[in-house]
C-alpha cells in the first residue's frame, strides 16, 4: 500500500512531498517519439482512465493515504498498475543503449499478453513516412500480398505511403516486427487478406 500511495502522490499531486517510500517514478513522454499518439485509441484509453482516477482523488494530499487504504484489492492493484504504466520505457532508439532493458520488455509483453492490433495502425504519420520505400513495400507485401506491393513499386514515396495506408493496410492488422510477439511473425509474401497479429511493445512508434 505504501508504494501505491507514493506513486499516486507523485503522479497526481505534482510537487507534493507527501510520500514516505523512496520510489520516484519517471514518466515516459511517448509523444516526443510518436507525435499524435495521444489521439490514438491507446492514448485516449489512457487519458480516460487517468481522468477517472483523478476525479476520485481527494483534493487534499493528506487524505490520500486513507483513500488508498479504503480501496479494495482489485482497485488498489488497478491504481498501482496505472501509475506504473506511465513509467514504462520500451522505446527502441536507433542507438540501442539499453539492450537488457529491452530484453525485459519482451518478458513484460508476453506476461501481459499484449496485443496492439486494436490500438495501432500503420498510418503515414505514425510509420509509413518514417521508413524507406522498401519498408513500405515490405509492409504491403506482408500485410496484403506481393501483387499489391508490385502495384505500388513505381510510385513516388509520398503517394506510395498514402496508397499503402488508405487502400491497403487500413483493412489489415499488420504490425511492424518490433510490435509483434515472437509467435506471430509474418511469412514473406502473405496472401491477399492476410492480417497481422499480436505485438511486442518494444517500440512506441
Amino acid at each position: 500500500m505504501a508504494i501505491t500511495h507514493a506513486l499516486a502522490v507523485q503522479i497526481f499531486y505534482v510537487g507534493a512531498n507527501a510520500y514516505v517510500v523512496g520510489t520516484q517514478p519517471v514518466r515516459m513522454d511517448l509523444a516526443a517519439h510518436a507525435p499524435g499518439i495521444e489521439d490514438s485509441p491507446a492514448g485516449k484509453a489512457w487519458s480516460d482512465r487517468h481522468a477517472n482516477w483523478a476525479m476520485q482523488m481527494p483534493r487534499d494530499v493528506a487524505k490520500l493515504w486513507d483513500f488508498v487504504a479504503e480501496l479494495d484489492h482489485d482497485n488498489r492493484m488497478a491504481l498501482i498498475a496505472h501509475c506504473t504504466a506511465l513509467t514504462i520505457n520500451a522505446v527502441k532508439l536507433p542507438v540501442d543503449l539499453r539492450p537488457r532493458a529491452l530484453a525485459a520488455t519482451s518478458h513484460l509483453v508476453e506476461t501481459a499478453a499484449l496485443d496492439m492490433t486494436g490500438y495501432w495502425r500503420p498510418t503515414v504519420q505514425s510509420y509509413l513516412s518514417r521508413v524507406t520505400k522498401a519498408g513500405i513495400l515490405q509492409a504491403v507485401c506482408e500485410g496484403v500480398s506481393e501483387e499489391a506491393a508490385d502495384r505500388l513499386s513505381g510510385m513516388k514515396k509520398t503517394g506510395m505511403a498514402i496508397a499503402a495506408e488508405q487502400q491497403l493496410l487500413a483493412a489489415t492488422d499488420w504490425l511492424p516486427p518490433l510490435l509483434r510477439t515472437a509467435k506471430t511473425e509474418y511469412p514473406t509474401g502473405a496472401p491477399d487478406g492476410a492480417q497481422g497479429h499480436d505485438l511486442r511493445s518494444q517500440a512506441a512508434k
